[in-house]
């Protein structure tokens, strides 16, 4: 089998001295003939082979990239990065980077192209948008990028065009969880792994969705032998092979599960009873929802068995507040995804776990920790991405009305870019700037969406490699990879703030350029130049740092910077009591109980309280003002459920043609049960087909009894269409092309577990 193959074939790449070419970062061939006699020197950054961005640093040597390794100066980082952190060389090295503007000289999508100079693409795009401007008015040209600091950019620039349609990657990925937190908290929180004594897993598969401080963390969880996990998945992932017990729940019915939960804490009163009082509102109406959410209500529809959960929800009890009920990362699942998220956040609040040791709590930015120490203890930051409100109605309606009235305005959803763009409703859309996202591979039935860009007039695509989506450009703009550019000042908080810069590592090694460079160019050019307060990276660090010349010496040397803030978790007396010490004008906000209570009574919600029930979202979608069991259906009539998820060694359509990742896994066959298998008389690397009634896709069966047998399952990202990705193209299946274009209710996330056939080949 071919991933098979490749795997064979990247062990003797990294074993045969004779292709010193591709020697991996760090080995002695990899120095080449300056081995012995060079220039040797560390630098720090951040990582951008996927979005957790993690701290890292490069060992330099004659101005080769040698070594790629964590952040040490950060502590939760150690000298860890994954796979793909390391393989960020191979990425700068790999000789099928984009290196020279092209121009579309062909039929859109025909791969015909002729090189450019930078002054002729920046010109064209600079001219095309302001035509297009000029005729249908700036809201006809849309923007969308992967969220960090290349959005925050994005984002400013569409402001000063005057579009408000600007989207990121939310609505396929993280868009349910931070609309169930933004109802109920206001803002979201982060999870104490670490001092947990139990946590219930939903398929947070943090071994292969890699977050490095969060998987150390969870590491560690799972290797001690006085704690708990338990892991509800229909897969055996990774996460649920290192769990003291594994459930393989059917898939979409994590609700259904949840709110069984909920029902038996509620009924046996076994619940945080002075949290709930002190801190919320609408307590009893979410016991009205779940007063018939019994456990043998759940059963069928899960397949777990009623006395598990009688079981864990004691056991969770008995370990609260020292527990986490983790609400996971991608959450596009089902129709009732915001549903799930919001039933999730409602268990760790009846465990009273909010501001805990071994719980979830709230960011302590800069901006918080210095209000409570009243006085600035952490220097704050100006933005220098000015992003004032455009006065125009969004081609989504996100943030303003219908479906979408509560998804947030600054992201929108992406599954609702085709159908605005073929019917052209609510007016007229011609224009299409991407960076660094291939919506082609990784939005839901790319089949329409490539049909929708064959209407566009004028689409630019700003990336490192020719993807399908950039294959449908009319300028395609070769960005720098993260190791040979500068940014500006990435903020980071959990119990105390700290700050990193990413900072270049090499020289660009073509004629490439920076999104900031590109985007500032193109302001000028446009004559929108004076939205902005700096020219260069230069002046937009210092502009940000607020000319803080210590800060920014720090960063350039650590590429990290921590402010010796202790730790703070605002319901615990210890954490206070060390805060206040070192702060004492912080014990103006001292409650009777020694804590800083006050936090969360003055939240960012209507109520200025945790909503458990949110009048607002119940006033335009009755039923969902609080968690109650709607949406679950994934099979839509069909036998079987399509499901996909994140690979240890790619980040979803991005990294398939890096050499090195490439070898790794190559292709994306499909897991399936031996029982499944054999009903249709497929055997191990047996082609066959999945099919719906949005397409047909040819795979390839990988036989194995570590998951349901009525759910098959796929690593996204795979299946791409673009031949200039020659290690890559036409390899594996992309499911995406099964998916709907229909949103979850409410929170606007793409559904990616998905009903289909299978049929043999």
């Amino acid at each position: 089998m071919d991933y098979i193959q490749a795997r064979r074939d990247f062990l003797k790449v990294a074993t045969t001295s004779a292709t010193a070419s591709v020697f991996l970062p760090g080995s002695l061939g990899a120095l080449g003939e300056v081995a012995l006699k060079s220039e040797d020197k560390f630098i720090r950054s951040i990582c951008e082979m996927c979005s957790s961005r993690c701290p890292m640093e490069a060992r330099v040597i004659n101005g080769k990239t040698v070594l790629l390794q964590g952040n040490a100066f950060v502590k939760e980082m150690g000298t860890s990065l994954c796979a793909k952190g390391v393989a960020g060389a191979s990425q700068l090295y790999d000789p099928q980077r984009l290196v020279t503007p092209l121009i579309r000289v062909g039929k859109r999508g025909e791969n015909k192209w002729k090189e450019a100079s930078w002054d002729e693409a920046l010109s064209l795009i600079a001219g095309k948008l302001s035509a297009l401007k000029e005729r249908y008015g700036a809201r006809s040209v849309i923007f969308s990028a992967k969220t960090g600091e290349q959005y925050d950019l994005l984002c400013s620039f569409a402001s000063a065009f005057g579009s408000p349609n600007v989207f990121s990657h939310w609505s396929s990925c993280p868009i349910a969880i931070e609309s169930a937190f933004k109802q109920t908290f206001g803002e979201k929180l982060h999870r104490d792994f670490e001092h947990a004594t139990y946590i219930l897993n939903f398929g947070h598969n943090l071994f292969e969705g890699l977050d490095i401080p969060l998987t150390k963390a969870m590491a560690q969880f799972s290797a001690n032998p006085s704690k708990k996990l338990v892991v509800l998945d229909p897969r055996f992932s990774i996460i649920a092979s290192k769990a003291n017990e594994w459930y393989p729940i059917k898939p979409g019915s994590d609700l259904a599960f949840v709110l069984s939960l909920l029902h038996v804490w509620i009924r046996d009163g076994k619940y945080n009873k002075n949290f709930v009082e002190q801190y919320t509102i609408g307590f009893d109406k979410l016991a009205r929802s779940v007063k018939e959410t019994t456990p043998q209500w759940q059963q069928p529809l899960t397949g777990i068995d009623a006395k598990v959960v009688e079981r864990l929800a004691a056991e969770i009890y008995e370990a609260s507040p020292k527990c986490i009920i983790d609400w996971g990362h991608k959450a596009t699942t089902t129709k009732a995804e915001y549903q799930r998220s919001r039933a999730i956040l409602m268990a760790n609040i009846l465990m009273g776990n909010v501001e805990k040791e071994g719980g979830i709590y709230f960011a302590k930015t800069a901006e918080r920790v210095n209000a409570l120490a009243k006085e600035e203890i952490v220097p704050e930051l100006n933005n220098p991405y000015p992003r004032p409100l455009v006065n125009e109605q969004r081609i989504d309606q996100a943030g303003e009305m219908g479906a979408l009235r509560f998804v947030s305005r600054r992201h929108g959803s992406l599954t609702a870019i085709p159908e605005a763009i073929m019917t052209q409703t609510p007016y007229e859309i011609k224009g299409w700037f991407l960076t660094r996202h291939n919506p082609l591979v990784t939005v839901a039935n790319p089949q329409k969406m490539k049909e929708a860009m064959e209407q566009l007039e004028f689409i630019v695509v700003n990336d490192i490699y020719l993807s399908d989506t950039a294959m449908m450009a009319d300028v395609i703009l070769p960005e720098v990879t993260y190791l040979e550019r500068d940014e500006g000042i990435s903020t980071i908080a959990f119990k105390s703030p700290y700050y990193a810069m990413r900072n270049r590592i090499v020289e660009p090694l073509h004629r490439n350029k920076s999104a900031i460079e590109i985007i500032r160019d193109l302001a000028e050019r446009m004559g929108l130049g004076s939205h902005y307060s700096w020219k260069s990276v230069l002046e937009l660090r210092a502009y940000q740092a607020k000319g803080n010349d210590v800060l920014l010496e720090t960063l350039l040397k650590r590429g990290a910077a921590t402010f010796d803030v202790p730790p703070l978790l605002a319901l615990e007396p210890t954490f206070v009591e060390h805060f206040c010490e070192r702060y004492p004008q912080s014990r103006v906000w001292l409650d009777k109980q020694g804590t800083f209570s006050h936090l969360l009574q003055k939240l960012k919600t209507p109520s200025g309280k945790i909503e458990i029930y949110c009048e607002e979202v119940e006033k335009l979608f009755k039923g969902y003002g609080v968690p109650s069991s709607v949406d679950m259906d994934v099979k839509q009539g069909f036998p079987y459920v399509l499901t996909s998820g994140k690979s240890a060694v790619h980040t979803n359509g991005h990294t398939q043609n890096v050499p090195y990742l490439n070898m790794l896994l190559s292709t994306n066959p499909i897991w399936m049960h031996p029982s499944t298998a054999k009903i249709h008389g497929l055997k191990m690397g047996d082609t066959f087909y999945l099919e719906n009634g949005i397409s047909k896709e040819k795979a390839t069966v990988f036989i194995t009894e570590g998951i349901r047998p009525d759910t098959l399952f796929a690593y996204m990202g795979f299946g791409h269409d673009a031949p200039a990705l020659k290690r890559t193209h036409g390899k594996g299946i992309n499911s995406s092309k099964l998916l709907s274009l229909e949103s979850a209710t409410l929170c606007g996330a793409m559904i990616t577990n998905v009903g289909v056939n299978i049929i043999k080949i």
